[in-house]
């Protein structure tokens, strides 16, 4: 594009004029390379949108700030929402509870592996929050609903522990779904809205990866955007929510595409 950009006109004044433009060949790579460039990055953020890391969805329904990013989610201030199996189970095992998913990857480094602390505090925000009790080989007996929130702090660490997915019994295996996603992110958002305290609340890419809903990143962006615009409709939740995806998936998540389809 570049270089048919730069070839154009100067053929074109060739012509019209009748007079030969002097240029050398590695002026001529030069300004292509530039124009190039430019190209590039204008279509890259201002039209196609692939260059963006991050992005504000606007509603004139509720006056919340919702941003899309790509980030490090442990880096962000305020509550950390994380999503884990329906058990709530506490062992980093790579059977009951994956090393490396969030889940995991909070207890060991933010509660230094101790999964009775981080049991005790989930067990004591759960307190008299409805369960069913079931049959396990091991882990957790309670079994709760998705959508059922947990809060737990470590230190300045601010987490809000979600139930995403159900888990097969049998196998320990966890599994989301489009419907389980909205319905632990609206969960999720009704228990932030009492106790964030306008505290900034950030949100992974929840049910990519181990949460197995087997559908594109993208369209689980979508997902979450329309839970936080449904729970936000109903009554304020916090003042500012950030969904915060993983830097690796920007070559996979196209923002500017994600803006276009919320304006």
């Amino acid at each position: 594009m570049a270089a048919g950009a730069v070839w154009l006109p100067l053929e074109s004044y060739e012509g019209i004029t009748s007079s030969d433009v002097s240029i050398s060949f590695g002026l001529f790579v030069l300004i292509v390379v530039i124009t190039g460039l430019l190209f590039f990055f204008v279509e890259g953020y201002f039209i196609s949108g692939v260059l963006r890391k991050k992005i504000k969805i606007k509603s004139k329904s509720f006056n919340t700030k919702i941003t899309v990013e790509f980030g490090d989610l442990f880096s962000k201030k305020g509550w950390k929402a994380v999503g884990v199996n329906d058990f709530f189970d506490s062992v980093v095992d790579d059977d009951l509870v994956s090393a490396n998913s969030l889940h995991g990857h909070v207890i060991q480094n933010y509660w230094s592996d101790d999964s009775a602390a981080w049991q005790a505090a989930v067990d004591n925000s759960l307190h008299g929050v409805a369960f069913k009790k079931t049959k396990r080989a091991k882990g957790n007996r309670n079994r709760y609903p998705i959508g059922t929130t947990a809060n737990a702090q470590e230190g300045e660490n601010k987490f809000l522990f979600v139930a995403l997915a159900r888990t097969r019994k049998s196998t320990n295996v966890v599994q989301a779904s489009a419907e389980t996603l909205i319905g632990a992110i609206r969960g999720m958002l009704q228990h932030a809205r009492a106790v964030c305290s306008n505290e900034p609340l950030s949100i992974p890419l929840m049910g990519s990866g181990l949460g197995r809903i087997g559908i594109k990143d993208a369209i689980l962006v979508d997902l979450i955007l329309a839970a936080i615009f449904e729970e936000s409709q109903s009554s304020k939740i916090t003042d500012s929510i950030s969904i915060v995806l993983p830097k690796e998936k920007q070559s996979e998540i196209n923002l500017g595409a994600i803006s276009r389809d919320w304006k």
